[in-house]
């Protein structure tokens, strides 16, 4: 017999559990079955450390403002109405940590089902941050008719499951505005997500300015209205701190350095040679790192970066290095040979030197696996980001490993190719055939194609593959939006909702604390909640279904959740 899609909407509702919508999902959520109605007075109170209060302003703003109207429904049940919630008070243990590696983000919340005066406790100030943004998502419209707000009312315990949970963001290809910077951080910590990472330089161009070095963005950037000045880099990092967000810059070296060339050009190497054979993308040009100039510029550049960015670590870059580059450099060819020694060598003696100068400042590096799959011998006290290998092997190496697999987290993939004059695009019958697959079936000129969607993005496993006895751990996980095809005017759509799904997976962990395994069926409702939330928070976010779909839970699914198995 076939139900009417009401009769469908119905059983599929007695399956939803929250009362509410959370994202990322708590790690322990006891609600208790009422409600209470948000007093016209209400306030956020017990705040001391400066950022904390600044944030109860702008929360006890948007808890009055907001008026949430659920647009996946909720369980159907009659709550009880406690008295009025007048207050909210912040109890943090820790008003002065340092915000890096490692912080507690841990909090309690508890919104008594009586009303009165709900309580967060933390054990630092980020952790207070934490909690405010999940007690804004307790409150919505009572019986969804804007105006009168409630909280529903629960007794919550979290804390992340990985301490680092971050956005690359790469400004050079495309430049950034401060601004558009700015509101992705707020978007981060509103999925609480605690990393920026900068991706700020590249061969595409070179925007943030060097007080020992100002040659190389005057001449290495798009323009000097694209430069990232240091009152600029001073308001991101500050903001970003606000939010709870730590900031680290990766200066990718020795590859991705053709800007350098503009200024620098006897440090160079295969500057103005056709890209194709000698780099990952247009232009070409990697460092010469046996120059001793090269070695003095990177470690100058480096160590300006160390004092001016507060984070424990610091992103020294390592991808993508194109041996057939240093092929071409005659000084370099020669001391290879002299030495006895592959090209390779060259680069992974340069990599274990710029960790040594980095520890040597008392910060810790972070680098692409590269060099490490490649074959070379590099010192583990560097952190390693994975883009095309498994995390586990590196872990079993004692590398500590920040989780970026190109298949799952690179938001940029799938949207073509963008190479110019590429006649690959052209079908001359116009219609499939057995030998196209460019266009029919296959990439369509993006490398890494397909599209990511939230659902694959949500489908990693942070577990999967590390052994218990490994020496190294996974620290967490970033997603990637590299800037070919990306900028200011697209940023929100690329990044929202799909990062999102990285953040719960990031917070709360691939699986439950009783050990089941997170799974799209109950996600569903709360991610499709979740972005048409952020849309009202004034973000751009790319809707992941027809509304309808959100409206409607599990009516779009691929299988009939009714059908006998």
């Amino acid at each position: 017999m076939k139900l009417s899609l009401a009769a469908t909407a119905a059983l599929l509702l007695a399956a939803v559990e929250a009362k509410t919508h959370l994202f990322p999902i708590p790690q322990d959520v006891s609600w208790t079955g009422s409600e209470a109605a948000i007093s016209h007075d209400f306030k956020i109170t017990g705040a001391k450390n400066h950022y904390v209060q600044d944030a109860a302003k702008r929360y006890t703003q948007l808890v009055h403002k907001e008026s949430w109207v659920n647009v996946a429904p909720l369980a159907k049940e009659t709550l009880k109405t406690g008295s009025t919630l007048q207050s909210l008070n912040i109890n943090v243990k820790d008003n002065h940590v340092k915000l890096d590696t490692g912080v507690d983000e841990s909090y309690t919340l508890d919104v008594p089902s009586h009303g009165g005066k709900a309580t967060l406790n933390a054990a630092t100030w980020v952790g207070a941050l934490r909690g405010l943004e999940t007690f804004s998502q307790l409150v919505k419209a009572k019986d969804n008719q804007k105006g009168k707000n409630v909280a529903h009312t629960a007794k919550i315990t979290d804390a992340p499951t990985y301490g680092h949970r971050g956005i690359l963001l790469d400004t050079s290809r495309n430049f950034y505005p401060v601004k558009d910077i700015l509101r992705t951080i707020d978007g981060m910590a509103m999925n609480k997500m605690n990393v920026l990472h900068w991706h700020a330089t590249d061969s595409q161009s070179w925007p943030l300015y060097y007080k020992s070095h100002p040659e190389i963005s005057k001449h290495g950037a798009y323009s000097q209205d694209e430069v990232y000045n240091p009152k600029d880099v001073q308001k991101i990092i500050k903001y970003a701190e606000s939010r709870g967000v730590r900031v680290i810059l990766e200066l990718d070296m020795p590859a991705h350095t053709d800007t350098i060339s503009l200024s620098h050009p006897d440090l160079m190497a295969c500057h103005g040679l056709w890209w194709g054979p000698l780099a990952a993308e247009p232009p070409a040009g990697q460092l010469n790192v046996i120059h001793k100039g090269t070695v003095k510029l990177m470690n100058e550049l480096v160590s300006e970066a160390l004092e001016t960015f507060p984070d424990s670590y610091f992103h020294a870059g390592g991808d993508e290095i194109n041996l057939k580059c240093w092929e071409n450099n005659k000084e370099m060819t020669k001391y290879a040979k002299d030495k006895g020694v592959g090209l390779g060598q060259l680069w992974y003696d340069f990599t274990n030197n710029m960790i040594a100068h980095i520890k040597k400042n008392k910060k810790k590096s972070i680098i692409w696996e590269d060099s490490i799959k490649d074959g070379g011998k590099i010192d583990t006290y560097t952190a390693v980001q994975t883009w095309l290998n498994p995390p586990g092997n590196y872990t079993s190496q004692g590398y500590d490993v920040i989780v970026t697999n190109y298949d799952y987290f690179y938001l940029d993939c799938g949207h073509g190719g963008w190479v110019g004059n590429d006649d690959r695009y052209i079908s001359p019958t116009q219609t499939e055939t057995a030998a196209d697959t460019f266009n029919y079936g296959g990439g369509g000129g993006s490398w890494c194609a397909p599209f990511k969607s939230w659902q694959r993005i949500y489908s990693w496993d942070m577990t999967y593959g590390i052994g218990k006895s490994d020496k190294g751990k996974v620290l967490g996980g970033e997603v990637a939006l590299w800037a070919e095809q990306s900028g200011p005017t697209v940023v929100d759509g690329r990044l929202w909702p799909r990062a999102g799904a990285a953040a719960e997976v990031y917070w709360s962990g691939s699986y439950d604390k009783k050990g089941n395994r997170r799974n799209l069926k109950e996600v569903q409702p709360r991610f499709g909640d979740w972005t048409w939330r952020m849309i009202g928070r004034g973000f751009q976010a790319e809707p992941p279904q027809p509304k309808f779909c959100t409206m409607h839970t599990g009516v779009c699914d691929l299988n009939d959740p009714n059908a006998s198995s």
